[in-house]
């Protein structure tokens, strides 16, 4: 009697489960194919978007990590799976934290990386305009994928990463720079135009205003 009625069951559980995992995967197929823009503007935006859904995702995660990751782990510990991945960390949460903030920023690296190869390759435009959702579900994809991997593959990508951001901010410190000097160059230009052009020197005066703050 048990079987008559648990068979029934079964057989309806199965039935939409399979049903809900193919809506569910064909529901993610069309929102990764959604998000196309028409502008450059807005595909800047996009991109800077991007970057702070990956800043604020890493954030998340690390902060958040002492309240499911051991769930997690101790899952995996189960099925003698216990040290896959970030788990090898264990209660350590400094190591959780790191890791997590690696393989968060890793994954962003990725997708840009991507969409590098991809407008050099001869599909700039594809790749800045078209799949917007998809940049941001890549992003997550690859954090989920990353938490499998060995934590010493991201400890290196994470010493990397430490020595280019110097790197970085040099390069970016000698554009900030070069843009005050143009900057002041441009707008005292502009005052000694506006002085020429006008007899008194409320103009010249506005100029070098605007060039200070």
């Amino acid at each position: 009697m048990g079987g008559l009625i648990s068979a029934p069951l079964s057989a309806a559980g199965t039935c939409l489960g399979g049903c809900f995992g193919s809506c569910l995967a064909t529901s993610c197929c069309k929102l990764a194919g959604s998000g196309t823009v028409s502008s450059v503007q807005a595909s800047r935006c996009i991109l800077i978007w991007l970057q702070a859904f990956i800043t604020a995702l890493a954030v998340l995660l690390a902060s958040t990590a002492e309240q499911w990751l051991p769930w997690t782990c101790g899952k995996l510990d189960i099925v003698g799976m216990g040290e896959l991945g970030v788990c090898e960390c264990r209660a350590d949460s400094k190591c959780w934290f790191d890791q997590l903030i690696y393989r968060t920023e890793a994954s962003g690296v990725a997708v840009f990386l991507a969409l590098v190869i991809m407008s050099v390759s001869g599909c700039a435009e594809g790749a800045a305009r078209a799949y917007s959702v998809a940049k941001f579900m890549a992003v997550v994809v690859l954090v989920l994928i990353s938490l499998f991997l060995p934590n010493t593959v991201w400890t290196v990508f994470g010493s990397w990463a430490t020595a280019l951001s110097a790197i970085y901010l040099i390069a970016q410190s000698i554009v900030l720079i070069d843009f005050g000097y143009t900057w002041n160059e441009t707008w005292y230009k502009n005052a000694l135009e506006a002085n020429r052009r006008q007899v008194g020197s409320k103009g010249y005066r506005m100029w070098l205003g605007g060039m200070i703050l």
